[in-house]
Order: C-alpha cells, then structure tokens, then sequence
C-alpha cells in the first residue's frame, strides 16, 4: 500500500497527481538535483543523482552522505530492494524486467544510456507502469528536455529533473520545446527570460545562465503539458510535439502499437474535442475503441442499407446535407438503416451518433484520402456489412467515398450522379430505396421506435450487447429535445442522454434493469456512502471499467450509480483517490 502520492486527474497514461512530501508537491515535478535540490536521497542504495555544478564532465552519480538517521516526510529515500521499510517515502531503483513491490516511487535505471533507443525506453516504461501500483509514482531520471517531456509524462512520468538539460548548457546548447540549437550560433534569441536577456546582451559563453534558460523552458513545458492534461487534449499536443525527432515520432508510434497499455488507461467518454489532425490520430484509443465496439456490440435488425457520407456539423442528422437526405426519404426512411461513412472514425451507425467520440471530433477535410485511411475505412465497412443481415446495400456518395466503398469489395447500388444533396441524385436515391422497399418488404420503425431503438445501441455499445433490450422497454417513452433526451418506463425514468459526455447517464433503476452486477460493478465495503467512493473503499470492480463509464454500485449496505474517475484495476489496487463519482445512492433494506 502506498502513503505518499495520490493521483488526481488523468488523460490516458499521464497523471497529474499529488506527492504527498512537502506540504504536497503536484507532479508531472520537475527535480532540480543540478541547483542542489535533495527531494530524492539516499536511504541505502547505492547510488542517487549528487549536486553538480561545473563542467559537464562533473555530473556523475555519488553515494549521498550526510544523511540524518531521523524520519525526515520532507524527503523520498532511495533504498536497495528487495526490503524495503521505511516511514518516509520510498523510492526503488527499478529493473524493468522484474519490479519490486513495496515502493512509493520507481525510478528507471541507466535511463539515459538509452535515449534515442525507442523501443528500449517505451518498453521500460510501461513494465514499471504495468507491474507497480498505480497510484506510486515514476521517476525517469536525467532524460528530460523541453523538446521530449510532453512524450515522456503522456507515457507515464511523473517525475523528471533538470540534469540533462543541464548538461547541455555546458556543452552550449540552447534548448526550446521544437529543439536544441548551439547557442553560439544563434543571432537572435527567441526567449524573453531573465536569463536570455543577458545572455542577448553578450554573455553567451556563461554556463549557468544558458542551464537557467533551459530550465526555465522545461519548466514552462511541464506548465503546458498540466494544462492539456486537465482538458483532455495531451494527445493533441504530443502529436504535434513528436515530430521534431525521428526517435519521438517512432517512441509515439510503438506507444500506439500497445493498444491495451493505452486502451486500459484512457478514459472511455469525456467532454473534449478529438482533433484527428494527423496520421497518429488514425491510431488513437478511442478511435480503435470506437470501432471495435460497433463490431463485437452494435448488431441491426434492418435489410436495406443506406451509406451516407460525413459531415462536419456534429451530430451529422443536425446537418444541412442529412437533413436533406432525410427529407428526400420521407416515409421511405423507416425501412432503411443508415450508416455514415467517416475517417478516421470508420463506421459511424446512425443510432450511434451520439456517442463519443463520433459526436465529438473534428478532422482536416482535403477532399483526398491516403492509402492508410482508405484501407481504414473500406475494412470498417466491409466488417459492418458482414456482421449484418442486409440484403440491398445502397450507397449514396460522392468524391473518394465512392472509391473506399467500392475498395470495401461488397454488393451495392451508387445512387449519387455528383452532389449528395442535388435533386438529382436525391431523386435516384428516393427511386432505389422504393424498389428495394418493393421487391424485400424490409421491416419498419416509426420515429418513436427508431428512438428507443437509439437507446437500445447506445446501452448496447456502453455496456454491452444484450443490454439495452433489458433497459428498453417495448412501450418505453422518450422525452425531450434532440440531442438531450430521457428514457422512461412510465414514470419511471431510467436514464438519460448526456450529449456533453456521449454517453448514457443511468438512474439506479436503469442499471438495476441491467442486471449490472457481472459488468461495470463496483463492490464497496461494509458502509453507506454519502458523497465520492474513494479508492480505499473499493472490495472488488470490473477490470472493464474505464475512466467516464457510468458504474452499478453494489454494497452490503448501499446500492448506487457513479461515474468512474478511475479503472476498475485502479479502484481495487489503489489506496488513495477518488474512485466514483456518486450520482444516485439507496440503503439496502
């Protein structure tokens, strides 16, 4: 268990968090050992980073001495493992290839003998990550630089020092988050720090002022990188970030080859804007996470599909290209099923266009599609018609979607002769639906229907397929406005839309239908809560759980619904930091 660092927002594998020394010191922390700083000392191990000054040479590691014997809480101790007891924090030299259990704080052995190691460095990470508590800190030591540490901490760093950048003051170089540059070469300086001034004003060859202009740009990055943290948008900012060396960029795309490292730590819905703003984007979590679910949980009872380009309104029924297509359908629409055709988000089914993030990304439009996207998309299609029963397929497309449809290698009818929404190809449209409407006789939904039908896909892609049949019931009746809207049974509500999230906010009586208690359940102790569950009162959780799922309460003494603010591994694992944010609580009777 551990006592001195508590996590307190998240964005995929990066944390903000809370070191629980000094008052308590809010990481992503900057360690500055160069400037004499002793947070990190050591308890017995053999080596800690010592204070430097001087020629680069002169930073080495020594035995710390001088070490008072009293518990000092200001201080984390370095010990050698395996016994490890203290009571102040402790801090292991960590092997990557077999973690210790029993520290505070990791730190990643001879990490800077590989840097520009790509694979060597991600893989040191996440075994530290993967096989230590997740609320215990990680230090990467004498690595980071403005130019890298936005990468780092979106691994999993939680601590970093200004060593190296130290070090590249002395060897006279000028560090910025886009690179590093000798700053005997540049004629102008592009900072205005206190230390940039003067060395602007002739004192390029002073060491520690270039060491106090590379730290400042470090910390300022760390600054950054909270922020991004805090709104959900690291990802964007890192993309941009990886590109200024090939290292980073190989160290991005290895990360996202670890779907489940990322996958299991990023948050399944949230309030953000997704920018799919390059290649990267493709690859991202929730993009995967999107497109699997509609694979294994999304299933349509319909015969005739109609495929429908994208657009860049959110959600697409609300834009003027839909809402033609709509219109032009009249009653023809009940019998057909739609399904928007989107990069980088694959396959979008109309009842799911409100879920994150299909309702929630935006994405550069060039009118041209690469190769990758085109394969992306095209395969996403070609599983979507695979996995259903339709038997008329009816594109109605224009420009490069014509070519990842045809690319997607099934039976189907091209009704569009340019524009999507010209009388033209509208005419064409509404002509093919009534045939295939003549010659199949498909099945038919009112509007009512296809709403509760839109519940029934979105509790299915949340939580399950089979799901929303136990939540909807066949005289279920939906109030409110398009897109925040709320499922009753009667009077009884049972949950609503939350468009903000993408997400279903479930009552008690929703979850309750569900049967909740075998997925996204979360056991507590013996106790009846009254405000946030926190992580020490977690008994047991489903490992399904993500950050932003609605989560069934259950308890000897309470029975509730919250939205997760953490994994459900985190909940059972961690000893400190809120676990759920409880919505509705009953006592057990």
């Amino acid at each position: 268990m551990t006592r001195f660092f508590e996590v307190t927002a998240r964005d995929g594998p990066a944390r903000i968090g809370k070191m629980l020394v000094r008052g308590g010191l809010e990481t992503p922390y900057l360690l500055c050992p160069a400037k004499g700083e002793d947070l990190v000392v050591n308890g017995g191990n053999m080596w800690v980073h010592s204070s430097a000054s001087g020629t680069a040479e002169q930073f080495v590691v020594q035995p710390y001495v001088g070490l008072s014997p009293k518990v000092n809480p200001d201080i984390v101790k370095l010990y050698q493992h395996p016994d490890i007891t203290s009571e102040t924090p402790a801090a292991v030299v960590a092997n990557p290839e077999k973690v210790v259990s029993g520290a505070d704080m990791y730190v990643i052995s001879g990490v800077r003998s590989i840097e520009g190691d790509s694979r060597s460095l991600f893989h040191s990470i996440i075994n530290i990550r993967n096989s230590s508590k997740p609320d215990t800190a990680l230090y990467v030591p004498a690595l980071a630089t403005p130019e890298n540490v936005a990468l780092l901490i979106y691994l999993g760093a939680d601590v970093v020092d200004d060593v190296f950048t130290t070090i590249k003051a002395y060897q006279g170089l000028y560090l910025t988050p886009d690179g590093e540059y000798p700053v005997k070469d540049l004629s102008e300086l592009p900072c205005t720090c206190e230390a940039c001034s003067k060395l602007a004003g002739g004192e390029k060859s002073d060491p520690e002022l270039l060491a106090s202009h590379n730290r400042a740009k470090l910390r300022e990055e760390i600054s950054r990188v909270k922020i991004h943290i805090r709104n959900g948008m690291l990802r964007e900012y890192v993309e941009k970030q990886c590109r200024s060396k090939p290292w980073l960029t190989a160290l991005m795309r290895l990360a996202d080859a670890e779907y489940s490292y990322l996958e299991s730590r990023t948050p399944t819905y949230r309030s953000s804007e997704l920018l799919a703003c390059s290649a990267e984007s493709q690859n991202r979590v929730e993009i995967r996470r999107f497109a699997d679910r509609v694979r294994q949980r999304f299933s349509s009872d319909g015969k005739i599909l109609l495929i429908i380009p994208c657009s860049a309104r959110k959600p697409y029924s609300t834009s003027q290209s839909h809402m033609a297509i709509i219109n032009a359908l009249g009653k023809y629409r009940r019998y057909v099923r739609e399904v928007i055709l989107t990069s980088p988000m694959g396959v979008v089914p109309r009842e799911l266009e409100l879920v994150y993030p299909a309702a929630h990304y935006d994405v550069a439009v060039t009118g041209v599609w690469d190769l990758e996207e085109r394969h992306w998309v095209s395969g996403c299609l070609r599983d979507f018609i695979d996995n259903n029963n339709f038997e008329r397929v009816i594109a109605h497309v224009e420009g490069p979607y014509v070519e990842v449809c045809a690319q997607a290698d099934r039976e189907m009818i091209f009704t569009s002769t340019g524009k999507v929404s010209s009388d033209e190809s509208l005419r064409a449209l509404v002509d093919q639906v009534k045939l295939a409407v003549d010659e199949i006789a498909p099945p038919s939904r009112n509007f009512e229907q296809y709403l509760l039908d839109m519940f029934r896909k979105m509790a299915d892609y949340e939580f399950g397929k089979g799901r929303g049949d136990l939540l909807v019931p066949q005289k279920g009746i939906v109030k409110g406005k398009f897109p925040r809207m709320t499922l009753f049974d009667g009077r009884e509500q049972l949950c609503t839309i939350n468009p903000a999230y993408g997400s279903l906010t479930l009552t008690l009586e929703g979850a309750r239908r569900m049967k909740m208690t075998d997925q996204y359940y979360v056991e507590i102790t013996d106790f009846l809560p009254k405000g946030s569950i926190l992580a020490p009162g977690v008994v047991n959780a489903d490992p399904q759980i993500r950050p932003g799922d609605d989560v069934f309460i259950i308890g000897k003494k309470a029975t509730g619904v919250g939205r997760a603010k953490m994994s459900g591994r985190e909940m059972v694992e961690a000893s400190r930091g809120m676990a759920v944010e409880l919505k509705h609580v009953e006592p057990v009777k």
